[in-house]
């Protein structure tokens, strides 16, 4: 459908296209032109009214196979067109690379220029330290030297005064040796005195231990005379019995039954409560009692 409203009508026509085609397809294209030509005309210079239009049936288009010439130079160009956008995406992106290589370099430049004055910063910090570290070193070695000499002079006095101690020392060890060699002859001679009358209590209360544990021992039937018997008594000062262990015994079951029963039906010795409290731990506290009946006539 022909747009006869405008006012002007361009039909582009390619020099080339007259390059192999006959001279009837020249011919139907000048006639299309004309009646298209026409009809702009009657459009302009009459009023525009609704018209439907039929094609001449003298005037077809002809439908016209491409050239090949052309439609392979098309594709050349085409094909070369799209290498050289190829190639200028690909310069782009060589650029957009070399750019960002360049931004990279100048990161890392600036990195290590940073990374060198953080190093220089460093090194002058650490000399710094080295040089207060010396200061501080040498101070300390006068203030060491001097207590040193100040140890020295105090070591030799305490030395003097260790000599003059060490000689009032021997001099009162001397005099303390010659008084307690007096006095332990005087001690000897009375323990000697002492033991006379410890034995003798010992003996005492060991005979007042055998009376009551006799007193309360039972004959048994098979009792026997030279029947020996010996216990381990276990006592507190109070004279009470904690414990009564049989140490050896004399053979008879019944024997050494009765013995023990004698000895825990005592229960109690009082005459050991007015007893001196040494006397008792060294003879009394852990007793051994050997056990002999007097009265057995066989």
């Amino acid at each position: 459908m022909v747009d006869k409203a405008s006012p002007r009508f361009r039909l582009p026509i390619n020099r080339d296209i007259y390059n192999g085609y006959p001279l009837a397809v020249i011919v139907a294209l000048t006639l299309h032109f004309l009646v298209l030509a026409a009809l702009v005309y009657s459009g302009i210079t009459r009023p525009p009214e609704i018209l439907d239009i039929m094609q001449p049936p003298s005037v077809r288009a002809l439908m016209i196979d491409e050239n090949p010439q052309l439609r392979n130079e098309r594709m050349q160009q085409q094909r070369v067109a799209e290498q050289r956008e190829q190639e200028r995406r690909a310069e782009q992106q060589r650029q957009e690379d070399l750019r960002r290589q360049r931004e990279a370099e100048e990161e890392a430049a600036r990195q290590q220029r940073e990374r060198e004055a953080e190093a220089a910063r460093q090194e002058a910090l650490q000399q710094q330290r080295e040089a207060d570290a010396e200061a501080q070193r040498q101070r300390e070695l006068a203030a060491e030297q001097e207590r040193q000499r100040q140890a020295e002079l105090e070591r030799q006095e305490r030395e003097r005064r260790a000599r003059e101690e060490a000689e009032a020392q021997r001099q009162r060890e001397l005099a303390a040796e010659q008084e307690r060699q007096q006095r332990e002859a005087e001690a000897a001679a009375a323990a000697a005195e002492v033991a006379r009358t410890e034995q003798e209590m010992v003996m005492a209360y060991t005979g007042v231990i055998h009376d009551l544990i006799q007193q309360n021992w039972s004959r048994p039937p098979s009792a026997r005379n030279g029947m020996t018997v010996v216990f381990r008594i276990q006592m507190v000062p109070t004279g009470d019995i904690l414990d009564v262990e049989l140490v050896q015994s004399s053979g008879d079951y019944a024997f050494d039954r009765a013995a023990e029963t004698a000895i825990y039906r005592v229960g109690r010795f009082q005459e050991l409560q007015g007893m001196p409290i040494n006397m008792f731990n060294e003879n009394f506290r852990s007793l051994l009692l050997t056990f002999r009946p007097e009265d057995l006539l066989n």
